[in-house]
């Protein structure tokens, strides 16, 4: 145990990732994105103007980045997709 905190205890940066997604924000920035659709899988295939598709060979979703973030309709597809709620 260090300080207040008990090893095992603890979030992995793409844990709070995932929470914060959950929370259905309003948008979040690509780069965090990326990363959760990177962890399950997914890998960016293809970039056309301001859309980013990424596939995992079965599914594809085309994601649209504006000022570096992505909006919650889309963030919404990506819990759907990921099966990110039970």
């Amino acid at each position: 145990m260090v300080g207040d905190t008990v090893y095992g205890d603890f979030m992995t940066k793409l844990d709070k990732l995932k929470e914060r997604l959950l929370r259905r924000p309003v948008d979040m920035r690509f780069e965090e994105v990326k990363t959760i659709l990177k962890n399950h899988g997914f890998e960016n295939v293809r970039t056309k103007g301001s859309h980013f598709f990424f596939t995992d060979n079965k599914n594809v979703i085309s994601i649209p980045v504006h000022n570096n973030t992505v909006k919650k309709t889309y963030l919404e597809k990506i819990i759907e997709l990921l099966n990110l709620e039970a």
